[in-house]
Parts: C-alpha cells; structure tokens; sequence
C-alpha cells in the first residue's frame, strides 16, 4: 500500500483553491454542493455559497482517474420489536445534543501520495472547525453531492484517508476495483442518543441510539490506463510450437 501524505482538508480561513504537484495536495474545501432533491436541507438558515475549483494541470504519467464524492443522510434508528422510531420514545437530551438535527464540521481528507486535482464543487459548513459554525442536517434527511472532487493517480485501489468532526483518529477506506465495477463506497457512521428512562432524582439514566448519522464516501473510475497490448510471438516460440505438434503426431502414429 502507498504511503499517505496528500491532504484533503476542508478549511474555512483560506481562500477556496486546491493545489497539487508530484508529492502533496493540499485541499481547502469551502463549501459542499448541496443534493436539488433535499428540499428540508435547502431550508436550513445556514446556507453557505456553492464554490467550485478550476482545472489543475495533470502529469502525463497519471494512470487512474476517480471522481471523489462526500454524501450526509441522518436516517432514524428504528425500534425492532414493534417498527417505530426510537426517537418517539425519548423523555430527554443530554445539554449539547439537538432533538432535530445533526452537525457536522472539522472534517478533513487525505487522498493517495500521487493525487493530482482536476477540479471539484464544494460547501463551506463541513469545513468549519467549530461546531456551532458547521454543517446543520435536520434528521431523516440525505443531501448529496456535499463534496465532489476529480483527481488522477496511479493507485487502482486507492485508500483515503477521514477525520470527521474534528476526531483523534483518522479512519482509512480502501476503495478496491477488482470486482469489475467502476463504483466503490464506503461509510462511516456516528450516533445520536437520547434518554428514555431516568431515575427520580436524576442520578441514573437509560440512552438509546435514535439517528445513526452517515458519511458516505465513493470513487468512480472515470478512466483507467489503456490495455497493454499483448506481445507478438517470437520466431523461436513458434518453432518450439511446430516441433511440439510434429513429435506428439509421430508419437500417434507409432501407437498405430
């Protein structure tokens, strides 16, 4: 596996643009282009302004060409012995835990060490290293497209790098292509809980998980090397062929 040092980060403070050579890619997304089907989404106060990144100029040596793409849903936990949201059976949140929706922020990405940008389309909430400046999801909502970003490398299974929410740890998904397919995805998953029970005096309290919220990451393979051609055959391979056929046919015929 290659080594990781290209950094896709997802910063507010500097100007939108992403910059690539042979050994680093440094990404400041500034916005998220936000899914035309999550009507909820687009209601939200905060709406950041769609940004977008212009061409980089690739090496001719770039062998794979991928489309990034950062998808947000907050989907309800549902309870498994009688069908309803376990949400309805909340009786309290913790302070700092919405009842209504989800946020994310400080989420940054590091892409293979041969990553060269072609460009891509993005929002600024995610990038946001304070929560209360973040990306607001309402829950039971999916917004597509949060993140799109082309880049080229010689990796066919390229891993990447998250860190979400401003997390110690950063996960790694590994998108492998052997089945055939041109699409991979991946997900990570957070959890929102609520109270359900809670003792008189306040001292003992039973959560439930009630929103498992998903970031999905995917690769499209837009184009791949072409086909090495396949080698001519030598004039030395081709009399070891006619002289294989020869023997096998004198052999037949003497067990006539």
């Amino acid at each position: 596996m290659k080594t990781l040092s290209s950094t896709l980060l997802i910063c507010s403070s500097l100007v939108a643009t992403f910059v690539a050579d042979a050994h680093e890619m440094q990404t400041n997304l500034k916005g998220a282009v936000q899914a035309a089907t999550s009507d909820e989404f687009y209601n939200l106060d905060r709406n950041p302004p769609v940004e977008t990144d212009n061409y980089v100029a690739l090496s001719d040596d770039a062998s794979y060409t991928y489309q990034f793409r950062m998808d947000l849903s907050t989907p309800l936990s549902m309870d498994r012995f009688d069908g309803t949201a376990a949400i309805d059976k909340c009786i309290g949140w913790d302070n700092g835990v919405s009842p209504t929706n989800f946020t994310w922020y400080g989420i940054s990405f590091q892409l293979p060490v041969d990553a060269k940008g072609r460009g891509g389309g993005w929002n600024t909430a995610p990038a946001q290293p304070l929560k209360e400046d973040g990306y607001v999801q309402m829950f039971n909502n999916t917004a597509e497209g949060v993140a799109e970003y082309n880049f080229t490398t010689s990796a066919d299974s390229p891993a990447i790098r998250a860190r979400i929410n401003n997390g110690l740890l950063w996960d790694t998904f590994t998108f492998d292509f052997t089945d055939g397919s041109n699409y991979v995805e991946q997900q990570s998953r957070q959890s929102v809980s609520c109270i359900i029970r809670q003792s008189d005096d306040g001292t003992r309290r039973t959560y439930t998980t009630v929103v498992n919220p998903i970031l999905t990451l995917s690769l499209e393979r837009l184009s791949g090397p072409a086909p090495t051609p396949a080698p001519e055959p030598s004039s030395s391979s081709m009399a070891g062929s006619v002289f294989a056929i020869t023997a096998l046919a004198s052999s037949a015929f003497l067990l006539l």
